[in-house]
């Protein structure tokens, strides 16, 4: 089992090399390399990441301007070529997990879509079979955002039709942009069985975000802090022991971070606790 946060917590304050012992000292394990603006790390880091790799298990999120998805050709190339070298990068690191956007620019209508995710796949396809990926698997994630690209069936779509892609299931975008769907144990565990009915050979390496969010009538919002609630008053969804649960439950081995706003390692040590307990 893995939980992790996403970057380097704004709680922690001091030296990189210093963060793993003290997400240890938690019980996590998971780190998640936030290359958002760029598949660059420097020298020193990548020296410690090595160093703590095994002892921690790390997966990388691809930089926010890739968009296999657009229809600006210029950009779907700019994105592959990016796409690349960060895969050169993770295999560098023996790292196997590249998280990304499926991406947005298209038009926001069911012929629109269909177009965009097409010339993503095609994409994809084209990515993976002109370069050595070793042990790498791409991870689509859903998008928070009712426009961008995303959907629950769009992800299984792309992972079926794609054979290095693999579910990032974000279950706080997912409750965004289905405005607020994830209001039961039940519910969440309808979406994942659906994931595991339709990608069965993908499902067992099912990647997770998990934190609780704000939203409105377009989708996502804002991230909460781990605890935090809604402007209104409510407890901050979707509801993370149901999560947990789920997990037991279908008996999923899970890779979990959490993107809770500031608060990324306390929303993970609260998941990890649970699941343990």
């Amino acid at each position: 089992m893995v939980f992790g946060v996403a970057g380097v917590p704004t709680n922690y304050k001091g030296k990189f090399e210093n963060m793993f012992p003290w997400l240890k000292a938690m019980g996590l394990n998971g780190f998640e390399i936030q290359c958002t603006y760029g598949f660059k790390i420097s020298e020193d880091r990548r020296e410690i990441i090595n160093k703590f790799n095994g002892e921690f298990q790390f997966s990388m999120h691809a930089p926010y301007y890739i968009n296999l998805g657009s229809l600006n050709t210029a950009v779907v190339g700019r994105s592959k070529a990016n796409m690349k070298e960060g895969i050169e990068l993770a295999k560098s690191l023996n790292v196997n997990r590249i998280i990304f956007h499926p991406g947005g620019g298209h038009e926001n209508t069911e012929q629109g879509r269909r177009k965009a995710i097409d010339q993503l796949v095609d994409a994809i396809n084209e990515i993976t079979s002109e370069i050595d990926m070793g042990n790498v698997r791409l991870y689509p994630e859903i998008g928070g955002k009712t426009a961008n690209l995303g959907s629950l069936d769009e992800i299984i779509e792309i992972c079926s039709r794609c054979k290095f892609c693999y579910p990032c299931i974000d279950i706080a975008h997912l409750h965004a942009r289905e405005i607020g769907s994830i209001t039961s144990k039940e519910i969440l565990k309808e979406k994942l069985m659906k994931i595991k009915n339709e990608i069965p050979e993908k499902f067992k390496y099912i990647h997770f975000h998990a934190y609780t969010i704000n939203y409105g009538d377009k989708g996502e919002i804002k991230h909460l802090k781990h605890g935090e609630s809604m402007p209104d008053g409510s407890v901050g969804m979707p509801n993370l022991d149901d999560f947990v649960a789920v997990l037991k439950e279908m008996q999923i081995d899970p890779w979990v971070i959490s993107e809770a706003l500031d608060t990324q390692e306390l929303g993970a040590k609260y998941m990890h606790d649970l699941y343990v307990k």
